[in-house]
């Protein structure tokens, strides 16, 4: 594997009504499928027919996004739980007033902290991409194209980069973005692109109005 594209689902209903992410399965709202739609003819733009696969996650915001691709991309798709938000416990589905009240306080080391009763650590999201990603090392596709969440793309960067385990950093995903990840001439791992959205600007479809 030598290229990897990642794309954050469209803009969903959890985003506007304030309820939690994580593991709450809602659909994309319209707008979010404008946006998905967009992105996909970016897609293509970008990438012409090089992208080999694409993978998604099995949250229905991640699999309507896919589909919207498959109408651009001629490839493959494999729908995948191990690329599922960060789970967060029994806040599924709460509102983010709901949510807030049985937030756990943070403590450390903050890789092992559980914002919610029955959620997972950052080092558990750490440890489950690292699993999925040895598993698409092993196939022959040099370029693939994941469709997931805000938190599991940024671990995903993370390994893409061979970060040590015990850093974690953020990386901004706005809905619909492209995040573009490859091997320099000298064989490093690099960010060629990070939450490209100009595409989605250009319509007035980016998030950095409505920020969520």
């Amino acid at each position: 594997m030598k290229e990897l594209v990642l794309v954050r689902h469209g803009e969903a209903e959890h985003l506007i009504k304030g309820v939690i992410g994580g593991w709450t399965d809602l659909p994309l709202t319209d707008r979010g499928k404008r946006q998905v739609k967009l992105t996909s003819k970016r897609l293509r733009e970008m990438f012409q027919a090089r992208i080999e696969i694409m993978y998604a996650s099995d949250l229905v915001r991640a699999k309507e996004s896919a589909e919207i691709i498959l109408e651009e991309l001629d490839i493959p798709l494999i729908i995948d739980s191990q690329f599922r938000e960060l789970n967060l416990g029994i806040s599924k589905d709460m509102t983010r007033e709901e949510a807030k009240k049985i937030e756990i306080p943070q403590s450390e080391p903050l890789l092992d902290w559980k914002p919610y009763p029955e959620s997972e650590s950052w080092r558990m999201l750490q440890n489950r991409v690292s699993i999925a990603m040895a598993q698409l090392e092993q196939k022959s596709e040099e370029v693939v194209l994941i469709v997931g969440h805000g938190n599991i793309n940024s671990a995903i960067i993370e390994w893409w980069l061979q970060l040590p385990e015990n850093v974690r950093l953020h990386f901004a995903h706005d809905s619909a973005s492209i995040t573009w990840l490859g091997v320099s001439y000298w064989g490093e791992r690099e960010i060629r692109k990070l939450n490209e959205t100009a595409h989605l600007m250009r319509a007035g479809l980016d998030d950095s109005i409505n920020l969520h």
